[in-house]
């Protein structure tokens, strides 16, 4: 990933850290309260941002294709090797955001690249603008902790049929976090800012140097609008693909990034899964 000097600096300072809080195990998961945090320095476009951990509300069935799921011994069974990465606790799905999404134009990015808005490449999943339901199937365990599993941004209310991998969409993190950007809009920042951006982003994931806070999902707000989700990537470090859900008539519905926290089976997700390597397929 191209960077200027200063950005490769910054990045490898902030995810050094982020990665180092990654491997720790999550404290308590009663929510915290603190005060968003706000950083002022100009944007690219001089538009001030603000970084929000997001609020651990219980998603509405209505508003996403993710499931939760009591992690049955049986539903263990179907983990595979993933199985004793999750000895105890239960998915749960929360809502982020309602994210506008000008132009139906979005981009996928490692942490660093969501809080600025720089992500390496983008796609079109609406024809028009659209406001599309952010939702996280979240691992809460007490042995492992809050861990994000399934992140989708569900474009229609129609269901999906089928699955396929988005290569444009993926990314990789060394500092375990990444984040969805609805980019039309999006002021990315100008490289005065991003050491700024950095310390915004992280201390909202981690209020008060907190790496026990098991907060997994944070929000960028421009001038008050929300514009990119960030979010704790799977178990940590590594390459995140993500997956574009088609509708009966061929159109996107859905856009899913994948954490390897679960296998896809226990997702929830409707429609054919797509093929992923050391997954058996169910559809």
């Amino acid at each position: 990933m191209k960077r200027t000097s200063l950005r490769g600096a910054a990045s490898v300072l902030a995810l050094g850290v982020v990665a180092g809080c990654a491997t720790l195990p999550a404290g308590p998961t009663t929510e915290p309260s603190f005060a968003p945090l706000t950083d002022t320095s100009p944007t690219g476009t001089g538009t001030p941002l603000e970084f929000v951990a997001c609020d651990r509300e219980p998603a509405d069935p209505a508003s996403t294709n993710l499931r939760p799921n009591a992690l049955t011994a049986t539903d263990r069974a179907l983990a595979g090797d993933l199985a004793e990465q999750i000895p105890d606790g239960t998915l749960v799905v929360e809502h982020a955001v309602d994210l506008t999404i000008p132009d139906g134009e979005i981009g996928f990015g490692n942490g660093y690249e969501a809080a600025t808005a720089t992500v390496p490449a983008t796609r079109t999943v609406s024809d028009a603008t659209v406001t599309a339901p952010v939702t996280l199937q979240v691992l809460d365990s007490p042995s492992s902790g809050r861990r994000v599993a399934f992140v989708e941004v569900r474009v229609s209310p129609e269901p999906p049929v089928r699955w396929a991998e988005e290569p444009a969409l993926g990314f990789g993190t060394d500092g375990g976090d990444g984040g969805v950007v609805a980019t039309a809009d999006a002021p990315a920042t100008g490289t005065d800012a991003d050491f700024a951006q950095i310390d915004a982003y992280i201390d909202a994931f981690y209020p008060d140097g907190d790496s026990a806070s098991g907060t997994v999902c944070v929000l960028r707000e421009a001038a008050g609008t929300v514009d990119a989700v960030l979010f704790s990537a799977g178990w940590g470090d590594g390459g995140y693909p993500t997956y574009l859900g088609y509708g009966a008539d061929g159109d996107v519905v859905s856009v899913v990034s994948h954490g390897f926290v679960v296998p896809w089976v226990l997702s929830g997700l409707p429609g054919e899964p797509p093929a992923i390597e050391g997954e058996e397929s169910t559809g």
